[in-house]
C-alpha cells in the first residue's frame, strides 16, 4: 500500500515543478507581448519627432553657408551631424553629405551638397532617392 501513495505523490510533485516552468514561460512571454506594444505606441510618436527635427534643420541650412557655418548650426541648434559624406571640402572637391533619420524604416534624409568650402544645395530625400 505504501507504493500505491507513493507514486501518486511523485507524480504530481513533478506536474507541480512543470507547471510552475509553464507558468514562468507564459509570463515571460506575456511580459513580451505588453513590451512590444508598448514600442508600436512609442514608435510613431519617435518617427514623428526625428523626421521633424531633420526638415527644421534642413529648412535651416542655405545655399551659400559655409561648411563650418553649416555644422555648427546642425550640431548646436539641432544636435544632429553629417550621417555620410562623399568628397573632401577642406581639399576644395564637390562632396556631398546627409543627415539621415534612424526612426524611418524606408530612410528619409537631408541631402546637403557643396564644393569646397560653400553649400550649393539642400534638399529632404526619401525612399529609393536616398543615394547609396
Amino acid at each position: 500500500m505504501y507504493l500505491t501513495n507513493c507514486i501518486p505523490r511523485a507524480l504530481i510533485g513533478a506536474f507541480s515543478v512543470t507547471t510552475e516552468a509553464a507558468m514562468k514561460y507564459q509570463q515571460t512571454l506575456v511580459k513580451l507581448f505588453q513590451f512590444s506594444i508598448v514600442l508600436m505606441m512609442l514608435y510613431p510618436v519617435y518617427y514623428v519627432w526625428e523626421t521633424d527635427k531633420i526638415y527644421s534643420a534642413c529648412q535651416q541650412v542655405k545655399p551659400g553657408m559655409t561648411y563650418q557655418e553649416m555644422v555648427i548650426k546642425l550640431d548646436h541648434h539641432f544636435g544632429l551631424g553629417l550621417s555620410r559624406i562623399t568628397g573632401d571640402y577642406s581639399q576644395g572637391e564637390k562632396w556631398q553629405g546627409w543627415v539621415e533619420s534612424h526612426a524611418s524604416l524606408a530612410g528619409y534624409a537631408c541631402e546637403i551638397r557643396g564644393s569646397g568650402n560653400q553649400i550649393a544645395g539642400v534638399r529632404i530625400v526619401k525612399g529609393k532617392q536616398i543615394a547609396p
